[in-house]
Protein backbone atom coordinates (compact mmCIF):
# COMPACT_ATOMS: atom_id res chain seq x y z
CA UNK A 1 0.00 0.00 0.00
CA UNK A 2 1.35 3.51 -1.02
CA UNK A 3 2.63 5.62 2.62
CA UNK A 4 1.11 8.98 3.10
CA UNK A 5 4.72 10.08 2.71
CA UNK A 6 5.14 8.43 -0.92
CA UNK A 7 2.08 10.34 -1.75
CA UNK A 8 3.85 13.53 -0.05
CA UNK A 9 6.82 13.12 -2.59
CA UNK A 10 4.95 12.32 -5.36
CA UNK A 11 2.40 15.24 -5.19
CA UNK A 12 5.33 17.58 -5.21
CA UNK A 13 7.02 15.86 -8.01
CA UNK A 14 3.79 16.32 -9.77
CA UNK A 15 2.42 19.98 -9.13
CA UNK A 16 6.17 20.39 -9.86
CA UNK A 17 6.17 18.85 -13.53
CA UNK A 18 2.54 20.66 -14.23
CA UNK A 19 4.20 24.06 -13.29
CA UNK A 20 0.77 24.31 -10.71
CA UNK A 21 0.32 25.68 -7.87
CA UNK A 22 -1.75 24.65 -4.73
CA UNK A 23 0.92 22.58 -3.25
CA UNK A 24 0.65 23.27 -0.06
CA UNK A 25 -2.93 22.99 0.22
CA UNK A 26 -2.19 19.37 -1.27
CA UNK A 27 0.70 18.40 1.29
CA UNK A 28 -2.01 19.51 4.06
CA UNK A 29 -5.03 16.74 2.52
CA UNK A 30 -2.48 14.12 2.25
CA UNK A 31 -3.32 11.77 5.55
CA UNK A 32 -6.73 12.70 5.14
CA UNK A 33 -7.47 11.21 1.46
CA UNK A 34 -5.52 8.77 2.25
CA UNK A 35 -7.39 7.41 5.00
CA UNK A 36 -10.50 7.83 3.18
CA UNK A 37 -9.28 6.11 -0.72
CA UNK A 38 -7.11 3.40 1.13
CA UNK A 39 -8.49 2.45 4.44
CA UNK A 40 -12.01 3.61 4.82
CA UNK A 41 -14.26 3.82 1.75
CA UNK A 42 -15.88 0.60 0.42
CA UNK A 43 -15.16 1.38 -3.13
CA UNK A 44 -14.65 -1.76 -6.37
CA UNK A 45 -11.79 -0.66 -8.59
CA UNK A 46 -12.89 -3.00 -11.44
CA UNK A 47 -16.44 -1.31 -11.30
CA UNK A 48 -15.84 2.86 -10.13
CA UNK A 49 -19.69 2.68 -11.05
CA UNK A 50 -20.69 0.35 -8.41
CA UNK A 51 -24.38 0.96 -7.08
CA UNK A 52 -23.10 0.56 -3.30
CA UNK A 53 -19.75 2.16 -3.31
CA UNK A 54 -19.27 4.99 -1.06
CA UNK A 55 -19.09 8.37 -2.49
CA UNK A 56 -16.61 11.35 -2.57
CA UNK A 57 -17.30 14.77 -3.16
CA UNK A 58 -14.01 16.97 -3.57
CA UNK A 59 -15.54 20.42 -2.70
CA UNK A 60 -11.63 21.25 -1.79
CA UNK A 61 -11.03 20.25 -5.30
CA UNK A 62 -7.65 22.11 -5.86
CA UNK A 63 -5.81 19.20 -3.69
CA UNK A 64 -6.45 17.55 -6.61
CA UNK A 65 -2.91 16.10 -6.65
CA UNK A 66 -3.41 14.13 -3.52
CA UNK A 67 -7.15 13.25 -4.87
CA UNK A 68 -5.37 11.21 -8.23
CA UNK A 69 -2.53 9.57 -6.50
CA UNK A 70 -4.89 7.55 -4.03
CA UNK A 71 -7.50 6.75 -6.74
CA UNK A 72 -4.17 5.55 -8.66
CA UNK A 73 -2.86 3.77 -5.27
CA UNK A 74 -6.76 2.30 -4.95
CA UNK A 75 -6.61 1.12 -8.37
CA UNK A 76 -9.37 3.07 -9.96
CA UNK A 77 -7.27 4.90 -12.50
CA UNK A 78 -4.06 4.02 -14.35
CA UNK A 79 -0.93 5.54 -12.99
CA UNK A 80 0.20 6.35 -16.49
CA UNK A 81 -2.84 8.86 -16.33
CA UNK A 82 -0.86 10.95 -13.76
CA UNK A 83 1.74 12.03 -16.20
CA UNK A 84 -1.42 13.78 -17.99
CA UNK A 85 -1.76 16.36 -15.00
CA UNK A 86 -3.17 19.92 -15.71
CA UNK A 87 -2.30 18.94 -19.50
CA UNK A 88 -4.73 21.20 -21.16
CA UNK A 89 -7.32 19.29 -22.57
CA UNK A 90 -6.43 16.04 -20.55
CA UNK A 91 -8.74 14.40 -18.23
CA UNK A 92 -6.46 14.97 -14.64
CA UNK A 93 -6.70 18.81 -14.51
CA UNK A 94 -5.81 20.89 -11.53
CA UNK A 95 -9.20 21.50 -9.91
CA UNK A 96 -10.98 17.99 -9.83
CA UNK A 97 -13.19 17.84 -12.83
CA UNK A 98 -15.36 14.91 -14.45
CA UNK A 99 -13.80 15.21 -18.09
CA UNK A 100 -14.12 10.97 -18.16
CA UNK A 101 -11.84 10.08 -15.31
CA UNK A 102 -13.99 7.19 -13.88
CA UNK A 103 -14.60 7.18 -9.60
CA UNK A 104 -15.06 10.80 -9.91
CA UNK A 105 -18.56 11.79 -8.00
CA UNK A 106 -18.33 15.44 -8.68
CA UNK A 107 -16.73 18.40 -10.37
CA UNK A 108 -14.76 21.00 -8.29
CA UNK A 109 -14.12 24.36 -8.68
CA UNK A 110 -17.05 26.92 -7.15
CA UNK A 111 -16.07 26.78 -3.31
CA UNK A 112 -18.81 25.71 -0.93
CA UNK A 113 -20.60 23.47 -2.91
CA UNK A 114 -19.48 20.18 -1.86
CA UNK A 115 -21.72 19.72 1.04
CA UNK A 116 -25.26 20.53 -0.95
CA UNK A 117 -23.70 17.55 -3.55
CA UNK A 118 -22.70 15.31 -0.56
CA UNK A 119 -26.58 15.75 1.18
CA UNK A 120 -28.58 15.18 -2.75
CA UNK A 121 -25.99 11.72 -2.61
CA UNK A 122 -26.95 10.60 0.92
CA UNK A 123 -30.68 11.72 0.52
CA UNK A 124 -30.77 9.63 -2.52
CA UNK A 125 -29.34 6.16 -0.37
CA UNK A 126 -32.00 6.38 1.87
CA UNK A 127 -34.47 6.57 -0.96
CA UNK A 128 -32.71 3.97 -3.10
CA UNK A 129 -32.43 1.91 0.23
CA UNK A 130 -28.57 1.19 -0.32
CA UNK A 131 -26.27 1.27 2.78
CA UNK A 132 -23.46 3.47 1.39
CA UNK A 133 -21.78 6.42 3.10
CA UNK A 134 -20.88 9.82 1.80
CA UNK A 135 -17.66 11.52 2.32
CA UNK A 136 -16.99 15.44 1.52
CA UNK A 137 -13.71 17.32 2.05
CA UNK A 138 -13.58 21.29 2.21
CA UNK A 139 -11.57 23.29 4.07
CA UNK A 140 -11.04 25.47 6.57
CA UNK A 141 -11.70 28.76 4.82
CA UNK A 142 -13.78 27.16 2.34
CA UNK A 143 -15.94 26.91 5.36
CA UNK A 144 -16.96 31.44 5.16
CA UNK A 145 -18.94 30.43 1.76
CA UNK A 146 -22.81 30.63 3.25
CA UNK A 147 -23.76 27.83 1.23
CA UNK A 148 -21.49 25.68 3.49
CA UNK A 149 -24.23 26.54 6.38
CA UNK A 150 -27.59 25.93 4.69
CA UNK A 151 -25.98 22.85 3.63
CA UNK A 152 -24.79 21.64 7.05
CA UNK A 153 -28.24 23.40 8.78
CA UNK A 154 -30.17 20.98 6.65
CA UNK A 155 -28.48 17.63 7.10
CA UNK A 156 -29.36 16.52 11.05
CA UNK A 157 -33.12 17.91 9.75
CA UNK A 158 -33.45 14.97 7.01
CA UNK A 159 -31.45 12.11 9.43
CA UNK A 160 -28.51 11.74 7.37
CA UNK A 161 -26.67 9.41 9.55
CA UNK A 162 -25.09 8.07 6.18
CA UNK A 163 -22.92 11.77 5.71
CA UNK A 164 -19.36 12.55 6.51
CA UNK A 165 -17.66 15.78 6.16
CA UNK A 166 -14.21 16.04 6.87
CA UNK A 167 -12.71 19.60 7.27
CA UNK A 168 -8.98 20.53 6.38
CA UNK A 169 -8.33 22.56 9.59
CA UNK A 170 -4.66 24.03 8.03
CA UNK A 171 -5.86 27.78 9.44
CA UNK A 172 -5.07 29.05 6.37
CA UNK A 173 -6.71 30.76 3.23
CA UNK A 174 -5.28 32.00 -0.01
CA UNK A 175 -2.74 34.50 1.48
CA UNK A 176 -4.24 35.21 5.10
CA UNK A 177 -4.34 33.14 8.12
CA UNK A 178 -8.09 32.01 8.19
CA UNK A 179 -8.95 33.48 11.91
CA UNK A 180 -7.62 37.30 10.49
CA UNK A 181 -10.72 36.74 7.96
CA UNK A 182 -13.70 35.03 10.05
CA UNK A 183 -12.39 33.97 13.53
CA UNK A 184 -14.74 30.87 14.74
CA UNK A 185 -14.47 26.83 16.15
CA UNK A 186 -15.65 25.24 13.76
CA UNK A 187 -16.39 21.95 15.54
CA UNK A 188 -18.35 24.64 17.80
CA UNK A 189 -20.21 25.58 15.13
CA UNK A 190 -20.98 22.31 13.72
CA UNK A 191 -22.29 20.67 16.99
CA UNK A 192 -24.52 23.87 16.85
CA UNK A 193 -26.40 22.66 14.50
CA UNK A 194 -26.76 19.22 15.49
CA UNK A 195 -24.16 17.77 14.19
CA UNK A 196 -22.00 14.54 15.61
CA UNK A 197 -18.01 16.04 15.63
CA UNK A 198 -14.82 14.68 16.02
CA UNK A 199 -11.63 16.84 16.13
CA UNK A 200 -8.28 14.59 15.11
CA UNK A 201 -4.71 14.99 14.49
CA UNK A 202 -5.43 15.29 10.36
CA UNK A 203 -1.80 13.88 9.87
CA UNK A 204 -2.37 11.02 12.28
CA UNK A 205 -3.84 7.84 9.89
CA UNK A 206 -4.78 6.26 13.22
CA UNK A 207 -7.01 9.09 14.51
CA UNK A 208 -8.66 10.11 11.28
CA UNK A 209 -9.57 6.27 10.44
CA UNK A 210 -11.03 5.97 14.28
CA UNK A 211 -13.13 9.16 13.81
CA UNK A 212 -14.16 7.97 9.76
CA UNK A 213 -15.32 4.86 10.96
CA UNK A 214 -17.28 5.88 14.46
CA UNK A 215 -20.97 4.84 14.74
CA UNK A 216 -23.30 7.67 14.00
CA UNK A 217 -26.67 8.65 14.24
CA UNK A 218 -26.69 11.91 12.67
CA UNK A 219 -24.55 13.56 10.37
CA UNK A 220 -20.55 13.63 11.16
CA UNK A 221 -17.87 16.03 10.82
CA UNK A 222 -14.37 15.11 11.27
CA UNK A 223 -12.42 18.49 12.18
CA UNK A 224 -8.48 17.66 11.24
CA UNK A 225 -6.18 19.65 12.44
CA UNK A 226 -3.57 19.83 10.02
CA UNK A 227 -0.77 21.96 8.56
CA UNK A 228 -0.60 23.69 5.14
CA UNK A 229 2.86 22.75 3.14
CA UNK A 230 3.32 20.01 5.46
CA UNK A 231 6.61 17.87 4.69
CA UNK A 232 8.32 21.07 3.69
CA UNK A 233 10.07 23.12 6.00
CA UNK A 234 10.05 26.26 3.82
CA UNK A 235 6.34 26.18 2.81
CA UNK A 236 4.62 24.97 6.31
CA UNK A 237 2.60 27.70 7.32
CA UNK A 238 2.93 30.05 4.96
CA UNK A 239 0.29 31.51 3.62
CA UNK A 240 2.92 33.17 0.15
CA UNK A 241 3.21 29.69 -1.34
CA UNK A 242 -0.31 28.72 -2.03
CA UNK A 243 -0.63 30.20 -5.63
CA UNK A 244 3.48 29.35 -5.83
CA UNK A 245 4.61 26.89 -7.94
CA UNK A 246 8.29 25.48 -7.33
CA UNK A 247 11.38 26.54 -9.42
CA UNK A 248 13.78 23.23 -10.31
CA UNK A 249 16.03 24.12 -7.12
CA UNK A 250 12.79 23.97 -4.94
CA UNK A 251 11.65 21.03 -6.41
CA UNK A 252 15.24 19.64 -5.45
CA UNK A 253 15.36 21.41 -1.99
CA UNK A 254 11.84 19.99 -1.51
CA UNK A 255 12.40 16.65 -1.68
CA UNK A 256 15.53 16.31 0.15
CA UNK A 257 14.08 18.24 3.18
CA UNK A 258 11.08 16.09 3.13
CA UNK A 259 10.05 14.86 6.77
Amino acid sequence: MMTPQQMRRDAIRMTAHAETGHIPSNLSAIEIIHTLFLRVMRLDPERPDWPDRDRFVPSKAHCAAAIYLAMSAAGIIDRARLDEFNVDGSEVPAIVARYGLPGLEADGGPLGRGPSIGIGMALAAKHDGRDYRTYVLIGDGECQEGQIWEAVMLAPTLGLDNLVVIVDDNRLQGSFETRGVVATDLGDRFTAFGWQCHRVDGHSVAELEEALRAPQDRPKVVVAQTVKGKGVPMMENEPGWHYRRLTFGELVVSLRGLR
